[in-house]
């Protein structure tokens, strides 16, 4: 990739996504889903720059400058050619990536949720103090939960699933030592552009894209530019605290797949909208869950809480804090102290020697798992900190662990290695040894983790070369086919030992999960599908989902609500691009994923949903007859020269009611709710707020509106003309006052 200007924290960034199969393969194979009617339509500039780089006939180098020119409409953070942080960057892509591809999610999914929540509840009425304990037991954490395998070799079949490639994410820094990321979500649907000259394998039920992995095209280096002499650095957290510490989703309890959004739905009833979840391909691959929980230590009350994470931001430990770590892992048998060296068989005793001679030298060796039991370590929470208990009523010394729930396909880890005081900001240097196979998160698994792979094996690093005021950033990825590493730094890319990757000063890792079941699966499923068995049926089955067979190792029940609605048929708007959403499956294969991974529904017939197709024409009717009710009454309302009455009715209410309306929300507005322009005087007297955020509308127009939505309260300014000897002695607001008094 080109850069464009202290550009390479992006371009290293994207590198890393682009070597992340589960998303290169969405954007490569399920174009059709890859909509959005919300500007800057980010996920149209992603697809075209995935699609150029994977592409048969690529240049030797891309210029993102439509993605670049994106995401500054986005974050006004990234205009310019100011130094940024790529973990910043990442997060601001990923977030947008999903808020413009997002879909609701399945009613029966949001039952299950539901379940999920009461299960939640019973587990704070019924949680011990042996449960609390048990949870936090390190080596029998996920006891009974399968574990993941290793990789398995590419066989000429797996060349078209070309499973093992790079993968990534967003990361970001925070200012304190252990905290969770979170995003917000937002909306999307937009027709894709059709990508020219993309090879496809012809296998019945499993399509793949050939071109994807056959060449790895390595460019001369004299060819191109070099970086440009300004170089790139993290930014402070502080200057991006909106990114950096996103709100947490509203839900106490939820998927690692949905997403809870504030407006929610609701029948024309004027019930106020339930909330509706969402879920895209980016929750789908990055996000994870974990369980904290909090022990009050003189009640022993302990709560639980879910929060869902798309990174793990992990502190560095010291020395010190080294050595405190190790032995109290010693003492709970969490994780064995430098546990990291048992992989080394796997990476060979080249790099362990190296490691060797760096801890004699410089001290004990950091390892990733140290990093992650000190993220995972017990929190005491005292003096400032103290935790306010509901059974005490007060607020007590207590105690917080937190055990992951639910494991990400793609796990990414951020290494805080900036720190941002007040005056100055500093950057720990200090190296910390990775695996690039056999990472295990099993020590730090809930005993109610729901996953069952539990290993991964890398396939990106970012690296910051540099100091916390300037510096420079490259990748490091694996690729899928050959299983050889390459440096990526702006337009130049080189084939690099597993050892160099191994001594990078890592600042963002990608794990991918392994799985040698899921290997054995696609191979089935290969097999199948060559056999061509005769059936007297065809099935179709989303191409979302094939794709999350084809690249996770827990792709979870079929899924074929992305072309279904919820009666059972195609949606009236997605039937003419029904071809880009499904693929058509012998009988025999359908069998097989249907007894092995369940869901559904099973399709073998695609029709237009009549039902769908009413409904949208009564809403289209009902749309219009409001907007049209509404201009009329609000035409009479700006002719008269002095009205008797003036209604106010809240903005922020009447935007989303006008966004219904045009047709750019598909949910309708709930109750009018004027709580927050409402001012209550003695008496029950209701008058606008000054300076709140309100229209004024007829007295009519108030009516109709609230025979259709309800709420409240209502707000009426009665003109009523004072006698004169009232106003007298009066001035400014309380002669407005007076002189609009209500009746």
């Amino acid at each position: 990739m080109k850069n464009i200007g202290n550009s390479c924290y992006m371009n290293a960034a994207l590198q890393a996504l682009s070597n992340c199969p589960p998303l290169t393969q969405f954007f490569l194979e399920c174009g059709g889903l890859v909509r959005t009617d919300k500007k800057p339509a980010l996920c149209k500039s992603y697809q075209k720059l995935i699609s150029e780089l994977w592409h048969k006939k690529r240049p030797s180098y891309v210029v993102p400058s439509s993605l670049s020119h994106g995401i500054k409409l986005v974050n006004p953070l990234f205009r310019g050619y100011a130094q940024q942080d790529t973990q910043e960057f990442l997060r601001c892509l990923m977030d947008q990536l999903h808020e413009e591809l997002k879909e609701p999610i399945a009613c029966h999914n949001q039952e299950r949720e539901e379940e999920e929540r009461e299960e939640q509840r019973e587990m704070e009425r019924g949680t011990t103090e042996d449960d609390f304990l048990s949870c936090d037991s390190g080596g029998e954490m996920g006891d009974g939960e399968g574990g993941g395998g290793g990789v398995g070799s590419l066989s000429e079949m797996e060349l078209l699933i070309r499973e093992e490639a790079g993968r990534s994410i967003s990361e970001k820094e925070k200012l304190k030592e252990r905290r969770l990321s979170y995003c917000h979500r937002r909306t999307s649907s937009e027709q894709a552009d059709e990508d020219a000259d993309v090879d496809t394998a012809m296998i019945p039920g499993i399509t793949y894209c050939m071109h994807t992995y056959k060449q790895f095209y390595l460019p001369d280096n004299e060819a191109y530019m070099h970086c440009s002499s300004r170089s790139c650095s993290p930014h402070p957290p502080d200057s991006h605290s909106k990114l950096s510490s996103s709100p947490p989703r509203s839900s106490p309890l939820r998927t690692a797949h949905s997403y809870v959004l504030k407006k929610a739905q609701v029948a024309s009833g004027g019930k106020r909208r339930s909330e509706v979840r969402y879920r895209s391909v980016i929750s789908d691959i990055f996000d994870g869950s974990i369980l904290s929980l909090v022990q009050c230590l003189t009640c022993d009350r302990v709560s639980t809480t879910i929060e869902t994470f798309q990174d793990l931001s992990l502190p560095i430990p010291g020395k010190e804090d080294l050595a405190k770590l190790h032995s109290t892992i010693h003492q709970s048998a969490v994780v064995k102290p430098g546990a990291c060296g048992e992989n080394y068989n796997t990476q060979g005793w080249l790099a362990f020697l190296m490691e060797y001679i760096r801890s004699w030298f410089w001290g004990p060796v950091v390892t990733l798992e140290d990093c992650l039991a000190a993220f995972f370590a017990a929190d005491e929470l005292k003096g400032d900190n103290m935790y306010s208990c509901e059974r005490c009523k007060k607020l007590r010394n207590g105690v917080k662990y937190c055990k992951v729930l639910r494991l990400p396909e793609i796990l990414c880890i951020h290494l805080k290695r900036f720190r941002h005081e007040v005056m100055y900001s500093f950057k720990i240097s200090s190296h910390v040894s990775f695996p690039l196979e056999g990472l295990n998160l099993r020590p730090f698994l809930a005993k109610e983790c729901v996953s069952h792979v539990t290993t991964y094996d890398l396939l990106a690093v970012i690296c910051h070369h540099g100091t916390a005021g300037s510096g420079h950033y490259i990748s490091y990825c694996q690729n899928g086919i050959n299983g050889q590493w390459y440096e990526f730094d702006d337009q130049y890319v080189t084939e690099v030992h597993e050892t160099v990757v191994q001594n990078a000063e890592a600042y963002v890792l990608f794990y991918r999960k392994s799985s040698e079941d899921a290997e054995r699966e696609r191979q089935k499923v290969v097999s199948l599908a060559a056999m061509k068995e005769s059936g007297l049926l065809q099935f179709y089955i989303s191409r979302e989902w094939l794709n999350k067979f084809n690249t996770f190792a827990e792709p979870g029940p079929i899924s074929n609500q992305s072309f279904l609605c919820r009666h059972g048929g195609i949606p009236p708007n997605k039937y003419h691009y029904i071809d880009d959403l499904v693929v058509i499956l012998p009988q025999s294969v359908w069998e097989y994923l249907y007894n092995r991974f369940g869901g559904g529904p099973a399709v073998n017939h695609l029709y237009v949903c009549s039902i769908c197709q009413v409904e949208i024409e009564a809403l289209a009717k009902r749309r219009k007859t409001e907007i049209d009710t509404f201009i009329k009454l609000n035409k009479a309302f700006q002719a008269e020269e002095s009205p008797g009455v003036i209604y106010c009715i809240s903005m922020q209410w009447f935007r989303e009611w006008e966004a219904f309306v045009k047709g750019k929300d598909n949910d309708p507005p709930g109750p009018i709710d004027n709580s927050k322009v409402a001012l209550t005087k003695s008496g029950g007297h209701v008058q606008p707020k000054q300076g709140a955020d309100y229209g004024q509308i007829s007295e009519e127009t108030w009516n109709y509106l609230f025979s259709i939505y309800g709420g409240g309260p209502d707000i009426a300014i009665r003109q009523t003309i004072a006698p004169p000897q009232e106003l007298e002695g009066l001035h400014g607001e309380q002669k407005i006052e007076a002189e609009t008094r209500a009746g």
